[in-house]
């Protein structure tokens, strides 16, 4: 919904990618700080702060229509929210046993998606509801946001739940830095997932404006396309794990990865609403399906004093692509379509595929 907001307020594709850019950059500021503060802090008094920060910052940016404002909080969230992408999957290493891995981290992406589909429902139905009052477009987006807002606070219930297990270090900082597991290693982890966010900036953020824009297809119907993507997604993320058990981690992440290319050439050369649609759905069932594995497979390669660092820079890599990326992304479809974009993304992770194959084989 926030993209359909700045739309409704005059914002060209080109500022909406600089502010997607400017979370990216709070991220990538943040991200390495954070993988040595959760090993000196509590992970649950960290998430009881960061939360209520990054919920003051999304009702700034949906409560003005000044740009500059919005790049702000939006700097200010990505700084909040990179604690939310770093803490999990060295939690989850220290808990759970090898076995349970595969299963953890796909559910962990699928009660995510599900809370999405729950997101995308109302965001589809809650704007038909507040128009009816005579509301602008923007107000109507306003209103909606800010009761998705409130939602974000519900997170501080399980949050309070958590029962830490996890020993706190206490060691200089620098030591953090001393690697026990080869950099080459680290390396060949960090490549692909640097090149599937350069090319998911490209063009994955604006897929709510290619349906309203490029097919002429209501808000309403974006958030029915939208929760129907994200239970296939679900589906697929249940399945991956039996697969990877059948023919390992790295092949399931690159078949998967490798079949959803197509789909995303076929929505980038048709104006037919079902193909489009059909091939939406496939193309993120596919590519999303396997990506937590690759997440869990990461993990064990590395020693387990270096987890918070790998999943950090795991997270810079694909923040800093997908973030960078979308300013171009942004101007090319303001400027050219939506062809291009999606064209350059489908072959930046054939390039990724390449480099999995290559590295982990």
């Amino acid at each position: 919904m926030f993209n359909l907001y700045l739309k409704s307020i005059n914002f060209g594709e080109a500022r909406i990618g600089n502010i997607i850019t400017a979370s990216t950059i709070g991220t990538l500021i943040m991200a390495i700080p954070a993988s040595i503060v959760i090993k000196r802090i509590s992970i649950k008094k960290i998430l009881l702060f960061s939360t209520p920060v990054s919920l003051v910052c999304y009702l700034i940016q949906v409560s003005t229509h000044n740009y500059m404002t919005i790049i702000w909080t939006s700097l200010v969230s990505g700084i909040a929210s990179v604690f939310f992408q770093v803490t999990a999957a060295p939690f989850f290493m220290r808990n759970s046993t090898p076995k349970e891995r595969p299963y953890l981290f796909s559910l962990n992406f699928a009660f995510a998606l599900i809370a999405g589909v729950i997101g995308s429902i109302l965001g589809g139905v809650l704007p038909g509801i507040i128009e009816r009052f005579g509301l602008s477009a923007d107000i109507t987006y306003r209103y909606t946001l800010y009761i998705f807002g409130g939602l974000v606070m519900v997170s501080i219930i399980p949050y309070l739940l958590i029962d830490e297990k996890i020993e706190i270090h206490t060691e200089p900082v620098e030591k953090d830095f001393k690697f026990k597991t080869r950099t080459s290693i680290i390396i060949k982890l960090f490549l692909p997932n640097l090149v599937t966010g350069l090319g998911a900036g490209l063009s994955i953020p604006f897929m709510n404006l290619y349906f309203k824009d490029w097919l002429r297809v209501s808000t309403n119907l974006i958030g029915i396309y939208f929760s129907i993507s994200q239970f296939l997604m679900i589906t697929g993320l249940l399945i991956a794990p039996l697969l990877a058990e059948k023919i390992g981690k790295i092949r399931t992440v690159f078949f998967s990865q490798v079949l959803s290319i197509p789909f995303l050439i076929f929505m980038g050369i048709t104006r037919n609403l079902s193909l489009a649609v059909i091939s939406y759905w496939i193309r993120a069932a596919l590519m999303n399906m396997a990506q937590p594995l690759f997440t869990n497979y990461a993990m064990e390669r590395v020693h387990k004093d270096e987890q918070p660092l790998t999943n950090a820079l795991l997270i810079i890599a694909w923040t800093a692509g997908r973030g960078l990326s979308a300013s171009i992304g942004g101007l090319l479809i303001e400027h050219f379509s939506y062809t291009l974009p999606f064209f350059t993304t489908s072959l930046l992770y054939l390039i990724s595929s390449i480099f999995l194959y290559t590295f982990f084989r």
